[in-house]
């Protein structure tokens, strides 16, 4: 899915969040921005609703170290903490009704 500034406000209601301009700027521009922050700017964030948002193949939610940002760049950060949230944001827009990216287990 394309992601426009008409969809923003959807996507703040469907997560209950405010999303700052940079997150904004972030999903606008399909990541391709200079990020500016470290741990706890929110790029972690919007990476996994830009990516729960993405069209391609389904995501195999058992190796999310195969799409996750890079975060510490270990399987415990992907199998952890990434997958906990990417799963919270998947679910909340699936049940906000945007088509989501397909996922399996195996």
């Amino acid at each position: 899915m394309k992601i426009n500034v008409l969809v923003l406000p959807h996507i703040e209601n469907a997560l209950a969040v405010k999303l700052t301009q940079l997150q904004k700027d972030y999903l606008l521009l399909d990541g391709n921005i200079t990020w500016v922050g470290g741990r706890g700017s929110g790029r972690t964030f919007v990476h996994c609703i830009r990516l729960a948002l993405s069209k391609g193949e389904p995501l195999n939610i058992e190796y999310p170290e195969k799409f996750s940002d890079y975060g510490d760049g270990s399987m415990r950060y992907a199998r952890g903490f990434y997958r906990s949230m990417f799963m919270d944001i998947w679910t909340k827009l699936n049940d906000y009704g945007f088509k989501v990216r397909q996922i399996k287990m195996k």
